[in-house]
């Protein structure tokens, strides 16, 4: 008979669990942020073969050097490489994905757009649609836009970077969204969360 009310139990515990679920109770799973590791998004405007460093100009128009290594991977027009890819593109706008270890900047992966195919749009966060991969974003004048999610979407917090499927930002956040254009498409690549600052 003990078995029997440890069974009882079980069953109503996981009935409980079911109608949770159900209800849309149930705890969402936290995004898989990389502490340290962050995107700077620019211009290449040098790169040092000898010495091993990338400097980028930002919108603000601070160069930023990073150091770059043997595993530095680089993008461009559907083609990888390392590093040495990037000679010869200076003046081509780029996300570098990095790592922070102190002072030193580290690229770990670096994707080449043309000039100028990167659009900036700042404003707030409205609504996120995972299923259908796509955020809506108010801009400072008011209209709505609405950004589909690219397959190599980076979400960049304070905290670190998650892949933006895994987005925690929340409804109301300052963002800010860098895009390419794409079959009349806004395709997003980078969105940084800035959090509630308005």
């Amino acid at each position: 008979m003990r078995h029997f009310g440890t069974w009882v139990v079980i069953v109503e515990i996981l009935f409980v669990v079911a109608l949770q679920t159900q209800a849309g109770i149930s705890s969402p799973i936290p995004p898989i942020i990389r502490t340290g590791h962050h995107t700077l998004v620019g211009e290449l405007v040098r790169v040092d073969t000898k010495g091993r460093k990338l400097v980028i100009r930002t919108a603000d128009g601070v160069e930023h050097v990073l150091a770059y290594m043997g595993h530095t991977t680089v993008h461009s027009l559907g083609r990888a490489g390392n590093a040495s890819y990037l000679t010869g593109k200076e003046g081509s706008q780029v996300v570098v994905h990095y790592t922070q270890h102190g002072a030193t900047m580290t690229a770990d992966e670096v994707d080449v757009f043309g000039h100028k195919a990167l659009q900036t749009t700042d404003g707030t966060l409205v609504r996120v649609d995972k299923d259908g991969r796509h955020v809506v974003i108010r801009t400072k004048n008011g209209a709505e836009e609405t950004y589909d999610l690219g397959h190599d979407a980076a979400l960049d917090t304070t905290d670190g970077v998650a892949d933006a499927s895994d987005l925690a930002a929340k409804e109301g956040d300052h963002v800010i969204v860098y895009h390419t254009e794409q079959g009349g498409r806004k395709v997003v690549h980078v969105l940084k969360d800035l959090g509630h600052e308005f």
